[in-house]
């Protein structure tokens, strides 16, 4: 059980080693700004990711599938869909995938015992 004094004390961000409020960080001892950094880099990577995805889809579909222009159309819309929701969902496993094998930085430290 957490006391209400205990809201207020001051830890340490598990990442950038930066003190803030324990109410400004999440659960595994982040600060937003790490969060966001975290976020953003699994951004940028999953889009890569998406891009693959579609690349081998349309690949596929154009050398076995082979389809006829009059349906070309719903073939693009399967790819570009693909495309996104791929790299969605890449997003969240690259950005839980982070956050749960990230090693504390040189430093870090669990907190003290008496905080929960």
């Amino acid at each position: 059980m957490i006391r209400k004094d205990l809201d207020s004390l001051d830890a340490t961000c598990l990442v950038c080693l930066q003190t803030t409020p324990r109410q400004d960080l999440d659960r595994l001892l982040w600060c937003d700004t790490c969060i966001e950094a975290a976020q953003a880099r699994a951004s940028r990577r999953s889009w890569y990711i998406g891009l693959a995805v579609a690349a081998v889809l349309a690949l596929w579909i154009w050398l076995y599938i082979q389809p006829s222009t009059l349906v070309i159309g719903g073939w693009i819309g399967t790819v570009v869909g693909a495309f996104y929701v791929s790299a969605r969902v890449a997003r969240e496993v690259l950005y839980t995938v982070t956050r749960l094998r990230s090693p504390p930085s040189v430093g870090a430290g669990p907190p003290e015992e008496g905080m929960y």
